[in-house]
């Protein structure tokens, strides 16, 4: 009876002891907590909105540089926008340049004896310049109107494809 007597405590001694030992090996010793989903309701990261564009600024940069600005028909989208301007006190209107904006810095200018700006949507300038055919009088060039388009590169405008250095002239003629 002895070896019994034995082996029982031996048992009720190991048994609750194996099973602690288990359940701490297991991770099972500490509570689980489940996470909740993140919150549909939890704001999402903004970047600051952009500065608003100070046309009234813009126009008076124009002024400055020696030009009359056409004050633009409706809000100009961003970042980058166009004002079309005419040299100040110019007889016959052939002296012209454009000043690019990205946000209210000036990034750039292109000039020309006539140039349109034809569309302008925040990413795009385009631009028409008329050629002069030989024999045109001053007033009306014929030949097909070159047309580019205007981006904002690195620290600049760079237009598609480049502007030639005399963008009325015909390409017979440079």
């Amino acid at each position: 009876m002895h070896h019994y007597w034995k082996s029982l405590r031996s048992n009720l001694i190991a048994g609750p002891l194996a099973a602690a030992l288990l359940l701490t090996a297991c991770g099972s010793a500490e509570p689980v907590v489940p996470v909740p989903p993140p919150s549909a309701s939890a704001p999402a990261p903004t970047t600051p909105a952009p500065e608003p564009f100070d046309l009234a600024a813009a126009l008076a940069l124009v002024e400055r540089e020696g030009f009359t600005p056409t004050p633009p028909e409706a809000e100009l989208a961003g970042p980058l926008r166009a004002i079309h301007s005419i040299c100040t006190g110019t007889a016959n209107g052939r002296c012209q340049q454009v000043f690019f904006f990205d946000g209210n810095r000036l990034a750039g200018t292109v000039a020309a004896g006539l140039i349109e700006i034809t569309g302008q949507d925040g990413q795009v300038v385009r631009l028409s310049f008329p050629r002069y055919q030989p024999g045109d009088p001053g007033c009306c060039p014929t030949g097909a109107p070159g047309v580019h388009e205007v981006r904002l590169g690195a620290g600049g405008i760079v237009a598609t494809p480049p502007i030639p250095e005399a963008p009325n002239a015909t390409a017979a003629s440079g």
